[in-house]
């Protein structure tokens, strides 16, 4: 790792609230004790890496310990998180010494990737980083939108208006069993969902509390949950209602479910705005509305994932169609990856072993390998954009096909 006249190391649970003070100081943002005992429930202080200056800290990093689903299985992943660095210590090398230095622990522990939100997109890419999946942002207006009449029979649920901090236990089982369902989610434990249901005054954004809806079966299971603000407010001098909802959660086990949820919030009295802030790209809800255009979408890109073990990532995991073909890597900060590497998967297994000589096959960067891992960016894309070579069209196709998958890949969860 390169020299830095500051020291690097992992923090103590002591000293997080000032690892936490720092990153709000990096993020623009105002410190509240309340955000260090929520974001506290899941921190992993072991994992984390903070530079020093005299008592100070300047830099953070950090990482949660993840397993990852991926096209056909799960994979252990480093959660990137918690970087950021002091103002007053920018352009020192700090930000680089930090993600490499994590690079390293990552692959030490026998993580074969890795993935972060990026709160600024270009930085990432330099480390390796590629845009692996996307996000919807809908906002409906319901004087304007309806739902179509033929939509998945919901007979049979009921619905109950929760705290969501008392049903911690039911959110915990939905989520265990949709996991695997879809590239790009992680198993949330108790920690995560508690958490999720935390709310102080900071979190709110001048909106009400959180609420929550659940909705059960025949057998009074849960099989849906969906956890939302609200904010009333009156049109002016006229007094119609114009009143907004944050839909921060919704998860369900079946459509019926998912269509009960969506019905319900789209019928909340006084409120005009329903926004939900992060959906899947392949989202049912536009062909919930008779008028698909009436859920005004925005595209956002959702976690970046680096590969950090090249042969590890893509024996593990699942691939659409056969492939044999040979991936000419290029990986100049983790050397144990760069190189020529042979890929032979059919649907039920894969290896990935040294390739002896070139092939048919495709040269790539680690950041485009990351970008195509979780079948949400084609290979036939990266390649029109000029980060992948193909030998020939032929090969460039099945190997497209073969990183594809039947869902998009989506993480519900900002870490």
């Amino acid at each position: 790792m390169p020299e830095t006249p500051y020291p690097i190391r992992p923090v103590t649970a002591d000293e997080l609230p000032a690892f936490f003070a720092l990153l709000s100081t990096a993020f623009g943002e105002d410190f509240h004790d309340a955000e260090v005992e929520v974001e506290s429930l899941a921190a992993e202080p072991e994992r984390t890496l903070a530079a020093f200056d005299g008592a100070d800290i300047v830099g953070t990093a950090g990482a949660f310990t993840f397993e990852l689903t991926v096209p056909g299985g799960q994979l252990p992943a480093a959660g990137v998180t918690y970087v950021g660095v002091r103002p007053t210590h920018r352009r020192r090398g700090l930000l680089g010494t930090m993600m490499r230095r994590q690079l390293h622990e990552v692959h030490d522990r026998g993580e074969p990737v890795a993935v972060l939100w990026a709160s600024e997109a270009a930085i990432y890419g330099r480390f390796g980083y590629g845009v692996a999946s996307q996000l919807l942002r809908i906002d409906v207006d319901r004087v304007d939108a309806t739902m179509r009449t033929d939509l998945a029979s919901d007979d049979g649920l009921r619905l109950r208006m929760v705290t969501p901090a008392d049903v911690v236990a039911d959110i915990e089982q939905v989520e265990r069993e949709l996991l695997g369902r879809r590239p790009g989610q992680f198993e949330r434990d108790k920690r995560w969902i508690n958490q999720l249901v935390q709310d102080p005054d900071s979190r709110r954004g001048g909106m009400s509390k959180l609420q929550g809806i659940t909705v059960h079966d025949a057998g009074d299971d849960v099989v849906g949950y969906a956890l939302f603000r609200t904010k009333g407010e009156s049109l002016r001098p006229h007094m119609l209602p114009d009143g907004s909802v944050l839909v921060t959660a919704q998860a369900a086990l079946s459509p019926a479910a998912d269509v009960a949820l969506t019905r319900t919030l789209l019928s909340l009295d006084l409120m005009r705005r329903i926004r939900w802030w992060n959906l899947p790209v392949d989202t049912a809800l536009p062909h919930l509305l008779t008028d698909p255009r009436h859920a005004r979408t925005t595209v956002v890109d959702g976690v970046h994932l680096r590969v950090v073990d090249v042969p590890a990532a893509l024996r593990g995991r699942r691939y659409a169609a056969p492939v044999d073909v040979v991936l000419e890597v290029a990986d100049p900060l983790c050397p144990w990856n760069d190189g020529r590497w042979q890929l032979r998967a059919d649907g039920d297994s894969a290896t990935c072993t040294p390739a002896e000589a070139a092939g048919p096959g495709l040269r790539l960067g680690v950041e485009a390998l990351g970008a195509a891992f979780l079948g949400g960016t084609s290979l036939t894309t990266l390649a029109q954009a000029g980060r992948v070579t193909a030998t020939d069209a032929e090969t460039l196709a099945r190997a497209s096909i073969a990183f594809g998958w039947h869902v998009a890949p989506w993480c519900p969860v900002i870490f």
